[in-house]
């Protein structure tokens, strides 16, 4: 009689384990199917050296509209190159903040809630312009399922005006507004962004 209960209950839990083995842990970004001889390499890995980059993805809709599936990839890849920016200038104000600190400058401790405010406006700001100087280097589409790749790049020369104007314009706002200890960084600001890549 235990038998009877403990047989199915193994067979069941065996079926489950099995299921479970196979089932994938994450989620992944759909990739081409298609021979690794012809996908090109941006498909897998968008860093460039002249800029920053991203993939965009968009598989065929149920309409069959490429230009629809097109658009689509494209606010894929400015989604994620905007991210991308975001981690950029992030990490631009972290070193200009490190550089600001051991430089110690003489108008006084620079406040760090006043760099927080620059910072965000920078990003603010590059992020409403619909991502300047972003062009579409290529485009690929996937013979086996359709999807359609397509790499934006922002490059580098063109993102590090852009960066540094919006820098100095931020820091000019905050000094107008009382910010005096900000003065000493406007100088500062085109090295850090070009030691930034």
């Amino acid at each position: 009689m235990h038998l009877r209960f403990t047989l199915p209950l193994c067979i069941l839990f065996l079926a489950m384990t099995g299921c479970l083995s196979n089932s994938p842990r994450f989620a992944r970004a759909p990739r081409s199917v298609a021979p690794t001889g012809s996908t090109p390499a941006w498909v897998d890995n968008d860093a460039i050296p002249d800029g920053i980059a991203a993939v965009g993805v968009a598989r065929p809709s149920s309409a069959g509209d490429r230009s629809q599936q097109r658009a689509a990839a494209a606010a894929d890849a400015r989604s994620k190159l905007a991210e991308k920016l975001r981690i950029r200038v992030r990490n631009l104000f972290t070193r200009l903040s490190l550089q600001v600190a051991s430089a110690q400058l003489g108008a006084g401790p620079v406040p760090s809630e006043a760099m927080s405010r620059v910072r965000d406006d920078v990003t603010r700001h590059l992020l409403d312009q619909e991502l300047p100087g972003v062009i579409t280097r290529d485009t690929w589409t996937d013979p086996v399922d359709g999807s359609i790749y397509l790499l934006l790049v922002m490059p580098r020369d063109g993102l590090n005006v852009a960066l540094a104007s919006s820098t100095r314009a931020g820091i000019r706002r905050e000094i107008a507004q009382g910010q005096t200890a900000l003065e000493p960084v406007l100088p500062m600001v085109d090295q850090t962004v070009a030691d930034s890549d």
